[in-house]
């Protein structure tokens, strides 16, 4: 089943907003003040309008989808039609790119990093926030949406994967940093209201059934107020353009 961006974007920003804990991730590694930065595969531009109102930097975006940079376009940020194969920015142009659970929708790593090489300074910085397979075993909603595991892991590539194709198109890892969730969660109505819209890709990837019945599940936990363990967490990973 192919996913139609453009209709998604009309629910995109009610389920992925931007994560003050990651900005300040990407702060710890270098001063954002001043830098010259690239969202690709920016969606509707949340953590660019967040970035772009936190620091000082010069924040842009690269979005395929044309509902999706309608909406970024309207949040007043620089938002160029672009993907994988050309991202239309001169060469040497950014101190830092990043990309926010954004890789497994890339159909060619190779060609993505090639631009990457050319659009970066030397020596500037990417960072990919992604999940590796072993933790997309481990999201809570697992128990649920047990079907939904297969399905994220053919569609993400594996870390090591991610590594050896920014290889060998000339950028090195720098180094991997993974977060901490591990605690308790309880469901919220947001999540339901998430799930009811299919908000995340993989609950339009499954079997209708396995939607329904996962469906009905979370509304009994959240009804019963059911505290889940979960120790999901996500992969940073650090690469750094050769000179």
């Amino acid at each position: 089943m192919s996913i139609n961006y453009n209709i998604l974007a009309q629910d995109y920003d009610l389920t992925r907003t931007a994560d003050i804990n990651i900005i300040n991730l990407f702060a710890t590694e270098l001063p954002l003040d001043g830098k010259t930065i690239l969202d690709f595969g920016c969606g509707t531009g949340n953590f660019a309008h967040a970035l772009q109102k936190l620091t000082t930097a010069d924040v842009y975006g690269v979005e395929p989808s044309d509902g999706m940079r309608e909406k970024a376009l309207a949040k007043g940020l620089d938002v160029r039609r672009g993907d994988h194969s050309s991202i239309p920015f001169e060469d040497s142009f950014f101190d830092f790119i990043y990309m926010t659970d954004v890789i497994h929708h890339v159909p060619n790593l190779k060609m993505m990093f090639s631009e990457f090489h050319r659009v970066l300074k030397p020596n500037g910085l990417v960072c990919i926030l992604t999940e590796s397979h072993q933790q997309l075993e481990t999201r809570f909603w697992v128990k649920h949406f047990p079907t939904t595991v297969a399905v994220e892991q053919k569609r993400y590539p594996d870390i090591s994967v991610i590594v050896s194709a920014a290889e060998t198109a000339g950028l090195d890892e720098h180094k991997i940093v993974t977060t901490n969730t591990d605690g308790n969660i309880c469901i919220t109505s947001d999540f339901i209201k998430l799930v009811e819209n299919k908000g995340y890709t993989m609950f339009r990837l499954i079997e209708e059934a396995d939607y329904q019945t996962g469906l009905a599940a979370l509304k009994n936990d959240f009804a019963d107020k059911t505290v889940i363990h979960s120790t999901h967490s996500q992969t940073l990973l650090w690469l750094r353009n050769k000179v």
